[in-house]
């Protein structure tokens, strides 16, 4: 601007001019670079978490799946991951650029002139107070945002998968005010940033537009006296602009690091859970007789041993091998609790579960499910063939094999009627398979994998009585020691031993003669059963 424009120095004009598009030119190159670097290593950042989260959510136990919900996992699997690899992304580009511009405007304004920079010792001071608090009340509703986000996919989780219920008692509306409830909960946390977030941009904007003024002013009045020139004030102005620019930028980017930072709390939070500590005891001393002990068992889902908390109190028997136990009692009696102790879904709040004459919690994950295999009392299929489905009990199953198990769970017919055969296709959760046919699947799944422990929780609930009394004598045939759980005593009669049990306490246990003597409660299920 002095020598070229107001010293008529045209020569110097072109010869800059041309410098600056070379620069522009490789600033442009570098820019395509950088933004094809940030996308290659955000979007393979974002993989890599995901794909964590989701190796860790494999290995939590069903405590920890309890406390964290399914519906905040899923969000913290997505939208929270997503958050923070678009910050990634557009960190990579920005976050070393902002400052380069910063410090690089700043440096040339002190070289151009110190007086004109006193500006910036009144602007930046107060840029720094707005910035820091607006980011301080912003960032706890991130935090809010985020927990509201996982009770608005719990509710859609819930309503999906529970749909038939609500059209079934017409409950459509009271779904409806509980999704709208939270959704303007959400909309309400989400304007309350807003209102914070919004301002950052203008008062920036006001704050640097007043400091170009003052600028101005103040080069006007020391171009008066001679000590500046018309081409440094323009310099500065042009400068001032640039720091506006990068603090611009910079704002940005700490508000989006702000508002990943809770996402990324969150991810941790699920990362840093501890895994499930087994300390075994000492193993009983084998002989070769009982498979199963139960040994003073109590069992809370508080993890605290407290009368008040207790689903299992003081629960203790033993079954040798090849026996069958049934265990009966009414809702809530902890039935389906033991069940899940043996397959060690949760451990013991205290006392201890012995498999083989070894502490349950000695065996490795991949050895225990080897020995022991679980028809749950909800039944589960999964998209994909019969095949697929079977083959969860055994990978390495081969089709007389996985045959040989439809047979014993009376479903064989049903598949060598589809003309697909073993490849007919199940539709997600099984819908297009009836109740009784989805129990008699998971029973078959159960029994290709050849364990020696079978825990059956109630699943032949939906299975009409001439093809109940058909899967129990194919049942009776198979090697394997078998703990049975249900309500109907024409199942559990005939088990070599029988646990009743009444708000988690075993008040019965022996055969179905010595309890119909002994416990009243087992008696009445009994007669109530056989007068209907």
């Amino acid at each position: 601007m002095n020598e070229g424009v107001l010293g008529g120095d045209t020569s110097l004009i072109y010869s800059m001019g041309i410098r600056m598009v070379i620069v522009v030119l490789l600033g442009m190159l570098g820019g395509l670079l950088s933004i094809f670097a940030a996308g290659t290593v955000s979007y393979r950042m974002g993989a890599d978490v995901r794909s964590a989260l989701f190796r860790k959510t494999m290995g939590l136990s069903f405590k920890d799946v309890d406390q964290l919900q399914t519906g905040s996992l899923i969000t913290r699997m997505t939208s929270d991951v997503q958050r923070v690899q678009s910050v990634v992304q557009a960190s990579m580009r920005l976050l070393f650029r902002s400052p380069i511009l910063f410090v690089g405007a700043v440096s040339m304004m002190l070289m151009i002139h110190l007086g004109l920079s006193s500006v910036l010792l009144v602007i930046l001071p107060l840029l720094i107070f707005f910035v820091t608090l607006i980011l301080k009340r912003a960032f706890p509703q991130f935090l809010a945002i985020q927990k509201t986000t996982d009770r608005q996919n719990t509710i859609l989780q819930e309503f999906i998968s529970g749909v038939r219920v609500v059209k079934s008692h017409v409950n459509e509306t009271g779904e409806f005010d509980r999704f709208k409830t939270n959704n303007d909960e959400l909309v309400e946390r989400s304007l309350r940033v807003a209102r914070w977030v919004v301002l950052l941009g203008p008062v920036m904007s006001l704050l640097l537009n007043l400091g170009i003024a003052a600028l101005v002013y103040l080069g006007a009045q020391l171009l008066q006296v001679g000590d500046v020139n018309v081409g440094d004030i323009m310099a500065c102005v042009n400068y001032m602009a640039q720091i506006l620019l990068s603090l611009m930028m910079g704002s940005r980017i700490i508000m989006s690091i702000t508002e990943a930072s809770a996402s990324m709390r969150r991810i941790d939070e699920v990362l840093l859970t501890e895994d499930e500590t087994l300390t075994p005891t000492q193993d009983l001393p084998a002989d070769g007789s009982e498979t199963l002990v139960f040994d003073h068992v109590c069992f809370s889902y508080e993890g605290e041993s407290n009368s008040k908390s207790e689903v299992l109190t003081d629960i203790s028997f033993s079954l040798k091998r090849g026996e069958t136990l049934a265990i009966v009692g009414g809702t809530g009696s902890g039935k389906s609790t033991i069940a899940s102790l043996l397959a060690r879904f949760y451990k013991p709040t205290s006392g201890h579960i012995y498999l083989n004459g070894k502490d349950i919690l000695s065996y490795a994950e991949e050895e225990l499910r080897h020995l022991v295999g679980m028809v749950m009392q909800e039944t589960l299929l999964f998209h994909g063939t019969l095949r697929d489905n079977l083959r969860w009990g055994n990978l390495m199953a081969t089709d007389e094999e996985m045959l040989a198990a439809c047979e014993k769970a009376k479903i064989r017919d049903f598949v060598e009627a589809q003309h697909e055969g073993l490849d007919y296709n199940v539709s997600q959760k099984g819908l297009n398979l009836s109740g009784g046919q989805r129990q008699r699947l998971s029973i078959a799944r159960t029994l290709v994998g050849k364990h020696e422990l079978l825990i059956l929780d109630d699943c032949l609930s939906a299975v009409d009585m001439q093809t109940e009394a058909s899967i129990k004598r194919s049942l009776a045939k198979i090697e394997a020691t078998k703990v049975i759980v249900s309500q109907r005593m024409s199942t559990v009669r005939h088990a070599e031993k029988i646990l009743v049990l009444e708000q988690g306490k075993a008040i019965g246990y022996g055969s179905h003669e010595e309890l119909y003597e002994s416990c009243g409660l087992y008696r009445e299920m009994c007669d109530r059963q056989m007068n209907v």
